[in-house]
């Protein structure tokens, strides 16, 4: 007993012994930094992706397929294209519905018979797809087939996804992001439209069960279906083992087509303010309809946006956050659907309720300088870049972060070496790009300002604020009472 005491006694000293001395150096170290200057960073980590090799079954199904060898793992993505603007008018709600009804049992695996299946194998399958050692790969395309061609949708399935839905729909109605983001949609693109509308109590309400089995029919077709297969799989044996499993889907249906007409004439430049009494912060949603996905500005647009508000250091974040402690974060994105779509260009934060009016001055603002009087400089711009092009490898670490690259590229129809020429293109960005897509993409007399907030202690100080004409609204953007302000 006495001789392991002393053993620990010894132990203990040593360990001591060694963090004094590594303290020590440290502080040395420590000492001998120029804290004037940023330490220089690492060298960039080459980004290897593997090829998207495409290939097509007999029926159209479309496999694209990433050969990662490394490990015994797969991982599949079912990339479909039945977005939710194919929802029949008055039944919105109707795609999300049918996509989380295909997991709910098929005409001959009930969804405990599936949810077995699954134990077995020790590893999950949903509709959209799965990831699994490559022995599992067989059985787990048959469970996945099997959900997408032969779903039963079971009434009292829907019943409770329904419920479910409607919960859902009433928390998010107390939620100020949910509703901003309703205004700002109803603002920017107007009543009606594609990007407007969404589920409601009514229409989920509406939705039958044979209103799912039409949606499946039309649109579940493998004209509308794309597969990726990342892993230890080859080109030919990713498209042997599908092909056993959906090679028999039926061709035919109707192909996804979306018609979306233009953005509505918009009050420019106009605050649209929906009371919520008593709230303690306002929630800001300010911005636009935004460049499609395909813009050869894509690029230029993304370093830009690292500066203004894609990044922690961003102008939105240490003007608002740091410098005046107004919120605990701001930021700024460029949102993209599916190309050739518009996207919307978007600035977002919450601010404390008696300072809504200030924080909003400084946004605007900073809007303004980056496409004029302050614009991006080449220090920015060389952040961005860096902070780009280094993070890249980060998103390819695995064999699912690889398929779900490959899903990004077939949904966003990117060309297939997107990801493999990244860095060179943000690299290739000059600075007089960068502030030439600031010019073109950011115009604060063009902006739908939505601000969620106590009507009572926040509506003075706005019109005070001579941004703009304020327009009190309900959750739809229909005006409830109105006053200008000029700019």
């Amino acid at each position: 007993m006495k001789t392991t005491t002393m053993f620990y006694q010894r132990a203990l000293l040593a360990f001591t012994v060694g963090m004094f001395l590594s303290c020590a150096a440290r502080v040395a170290q420590a000492q001998e930094l120029d804290r004037t200057k940023r330490p220089p960073s690492g060298a960039p980590t080459t980004l290897r992706v593997p090829a998207i090799q495409m290939r097509t079954l007999k029926n159209g199904i479309k496999v694209a397929v990433l050969e990662q060898h490394e490990l015994p793992v797969v991982s599949v993505r079912v990339v479909i294209d039945a977005q939710a603007l194919l929802d029949p008018p008055g039944k919105e709600g109707v795609a999300s519905l049918t996509s989380q009804m295909l997991a709910e049992g098929t005409t001959t695996r009930t969804a405990d018979q599936l949810a077995e299946a699954f134990a077995d194998l020790g590893n999950t399958v949903r509709p959209d797809g799965f990831s699994t050692v490559t022995a599992n790969v067989d059985s787990s395309l048959v469970l996945l087939a099997d959900m997408l061609l032969h779903p039963a949708f079971p009434q009292a399935s829907l019943d409770r996804i329904r419920q479910n839905s409607l919960a859902a729909l009433k928390r998010s109605k107390d939620q100020p992001t949910y509703l901003a983001r309703r205004v700002f949609v109803n603002a920017v693109w107007g009543a009606g439209h594609p990007y407007e509308r969404t589920s409601t109590e009514q229409s989920l309400g509406a939705i039958t069960r044979d209103d799912l089995v039409a949606f499946h029919g039309r649109y579940y077709r493998p004209q509308n279906v794309k597969v990726v297969v990342a892993g230890d799989i080859t080109p030919a044996q990713a498209v042997a083992k599908i092909d056993k499993v959906l090679g028999k889907w039926p061709a035919g249906g109707f192909k996804s087509r979306y018609v979306i007409p233009p953005a509505k004439p918009m009050a420019l430049g106009t605050v649209y303010l929906y009371d919520r009494p008593n709230s303690p912060q306002s929630v800001f949603v300010v911005g636009s309809t935004g460049p499609a996905r395909n813009t050869p500005d894509f690029y230029a647009i993304d370093l830009m946006n690292t500066s203004l508000g894609g990044a922690f250091s961003s102008r939105l974040n240490l003007n608002l956050r740091e410098t005046h402690s107004f919120t605990y974060g701001a930021s700024s994105i460029f949102s993209y659907r599916m190309t050739p779509q518009p996207g919307e260009f978007l600035t977002a934060t919450s601010v404390a309720t008696p300072k809504t009016d200030s924080a909003l001055v400084e946004l605007v603002k900073e809007l303004r300088d980056i496409r004029g009087t302050r614009p991006m400089t080449p220090a920015e711009l060389d952040f961005a870049k860096s902070s780009a092009t280094k993070s890249l490898p980060l998103n390819f670490e695995t064999v699912d972060q690889i398929a779900g690259a490959g899903a990004l590229v077939l949904r966003e129809g990117l060309p297939l070496n997107y990801f493999n020429t990244l860095s060179a293109r943000y690299r290739g960005v000059t600075i007089v790009q960068a502030n030439a897509a600031a010019k073109k993409y950011i115009d604060p007399a063009k902006l739908a300002i939505v601000i969620v907030g106590d009507r009572k202690q926040i509506e003075s100080g706005l019109r005070a604020a001579n941004i703009g004409p304020v327009v009190v609204v309900d959750e739809n953007g229909k005006p409830t009472t109105t006053a200008s302000g000029s700019r």
